[in-house]
């Protein structure tokens, strides 16, 4: 029923009806109470009163608003109004004495009371009708401005109800705002959590510090209680509104670090006008390389990947984002020397950014040789033309698994550092390293896997409950190889910050809680044991390497290791050895003397060590 009445957009004349009414009540009230009748002295003078009232009231725009949407702005107008009929009233009837002013005061009060009040409870009794029968009880975080103006935009919505406020501030907990409790992180909210059954939380400032952000999200994460980011008032205002605007909070929104210090001056200086040469340009890691470049305005850049769709897909993104650098695409391989040499002959390239790889742990361990050719012969040719060429600075992005490798692909990159350590010594180009962990959304990453995964309804597959990775967000770990890039001497591994090391079971049970199920419950989590080459922990640094402060406080180098000529023989032996295709174990074996650390794991090179 109340559906039906108070879903409908009233005209004016319901409203004027409406008060008729109440104001005759009120005149009644009166003529009540003052049995003389000094003030409504007959059926006349209420005509009147009405009248006149209705008159001001329009007058002062008190009936351009809807009545379910009145605020207290519009019982100003009205009050405004009554004032002004109340004051034409008293001299229509000649008010003069101390009784008439008294009567007409009550006479103004209730006016004004019956007036708001049914008005009020229009308003209440719409927003109930119009709430859906299952409404998402909600909390907001910020008890700020941006708090307080989320709730009353969502007070209109028609599936959300806001139950309560959460601050960190200890002088606003304890106390409300438009009579909803404001909360802090503790029991009490865990209480109300339960006696409300909240659904969801959302974060109305967009200032909240990363480890907040995630302490917040294990707080609420075994509670089945979603959680949402929403913007600053400025940002969702003029755009989709504050439910358009709300958004699932990603796994990386919790593995990322607060914001980066990047020395853009300095970025700036060393890309802005440069050609420069992005080997692995399609790939996850080249593809993010060559977005933040382009922020530094080079000259041109050439894209060099042999992946045919993905070179296509990314020279497509950029050319409709038209930008003013030069754009440069090669399909070819970094292992073919003569095509490299070409490159190097035909631009003037002014910085390298070696990405090119195979990273893949299970598929490099079934295939040695590629990742022989791929990894180390392309470093090795990149690198030499890199110097013949005399290319002023040169970036080579590498990987944990290079340190203490317990695979081929780690194995390979640990091979191909040393080759570049070697080479940079003496040389004129800069060449330094960098080395971080797992990047999320990477090809080969768990993290797509898993969102994969959990599409399907699961189960999610782990390798093992207590294996541990380092996490960077694609763009962090782009912007720190930059950084590195601008700021390195030459010679230096550059390793990055990567924070805590993340168990992989509690990123798949943070995923599963992020998409609104529950783990073991909804989505299964199931172990299938440790792959070939994989083992449970990374590490950065290998037992020879200290770190040193760089100038950021997210990069560190390595003191640099020596390596003797005899290593560089072999290398050369075992890219030789790969090319007329020797068996995997000759391979293998070549490697483990090369990197005495290497100590497979979970392999059938096992055997070797």
């Amino acid at each position: 029923m109340l559906d039906k009445i108070f879903k409908k957009h009233y005209s004016k004349r319901y409203a004027y009806l409406l008060d008729a009414i109440f104001l005759l009540i009120s005149i009644e009230i009166i003529l009540f109470l003052n049995n003389s009748n000094i003030i409504i002295r007959s059926q006349l003078d209420k005509i009147i009163f009405i009248l006149i009232c209705l008159l001001n009231i329009t007058l002062f725009r008190g009936y351009v608003m809807l009545l379910r949407f009145t605020t207290f702005i519009d019982i100003g107008k009205i009050a405004s109004g009554l004032i002004t009929s109340i004051i034409i009233y008293a001299l229509y009837i000649n008010a003069s004495t101390r009784s008439h002013y008294n009567y007409l005061l009550l006479l103004f009060y209730f006016s004004l009371s019956f007036l708001a009040l049914y008005r009020l409870v229009i308003k209440i009794l719409f927003a109930r009708a119009s709430k859906e029968q299952k409404l998402l009880n909600t909390v907001l975080f910020g008890a700020g401005v941006n708090g307080l103006m989320t709730k009353k935009a969502l007070d209109d919505s028609n599936s959300i109800n806001v139950s309560a406020f959460i601050d960190d501030d200890k002088s606003k907990i304890g106390r409300s705002i438009e009579g909803k409790k404001v909360l802090g992180l503790d029991t009490k909210l865990e209480n109300f959590i339960k006696e409300n059954k909240i659904n969801q939380v959302i974060i109305t400032t967009d200032k909240l510090r990363q480890k907040r952000k995630n302490e917040l999200f294990n707080f609420f994460k075994d509670k089945g209680v979603k959680i949402f980011n929403l913007p600053s008032i400025d940002k969702y205002a003029t755009s989709q509104g504050i439910l358009g605007n709300l958004k699932p909070i990603l796994i990386e929104d919790l593995l990322k670090r607060d914001e980066i210090k990047i020395d853009i001056e300095k970025n700036i200086s060393q890309y802005k006008n440069k050609v420069i040469l992005v080997t692995g340009a399609a790939g996850s890691i080249g593809s993010e390389i060559v977005r933040q470049l382009i922020f530094y305005s080079p000259k041109t850049l050439i894209l060099l990947d042999q992946a045919e769709l993905e070179l296509f897909n990314l020279k497509n993104e950029l050319l409709r984002n038209k930008i003013p650098t030069k754009l440069v695409f090669l399909l070819q391989s970094i292992t073919d020397l003569a095509l490299v040499k070409e490159c190097f002959k035909k631009y003037k390239i002014d910085v390298v950014f070696h990405a090119a790889a195979y990273k893949h742990v299970y598929m490099t361990e079934s295939m040695p040789s590629s990742a022989i050719i791929n990894n180390i012969l392309g470093t090795r040719n990149i690198v030499d033309c890199s110097i013949e060429y005399r290319i002023p600075n040169l970036v080579f992005v590498s990987t944990d698994k290079a340190v203490n490798p317990s695979n081929v692909m780690g194995a390979s990159k640990r091979i191909a550092e040393i080759y570049v350590s070697n080479k940079s010594d003496n040389s004129k180009t800069k060449i330094i390293t960098t080395r971080f962990g797992n990047v999320l959304g990477s090809s080969g990453s768990v993290v797509p896997i898993f969102k994969k995964q959990i599409l399907e309804g699961g189960p999610l597959t782990l390798t093992h409950p207590e294996i541990t990775r380092f996490f960077m967000t694609i763009t962090e770990a782009c912007q720190l190889v930059l950084e590195a890039g601008a700021t390195g001497e030459g010679g230096e591994i550059y390793v990055f910050d990567m924070g805590k090391p993340v168990k992989i079971y509690d990123l798949a049970v943070s995923m599963i809680r992020l998409s609104g199920y529950i783990e073991n419950q909804d989505i299964d989590i199931e172990y299938n044991g440790l792959r070939p080459g994989e083992k449970l922990y990374e590490e950065l640094l290998t037992d020879k390497e200290n770190l040193k402060k760089s100038h950021n406080d997210l990069i560190y180098i390595a003191q640099k290791e020596k390596f003797d000529r005899d290593k560089i023989n072999k290398i050369n032996n075992l890219i030789e050895f790969s090319l007329i295709g020797k068996e995997p174990k000759v391979l293998v074996k070549i490697m483990k003397e090369i990197v005495p650390e290497y100590k497979s794991m979970n392999s059938e090179f096992e055997s070797l060590d």
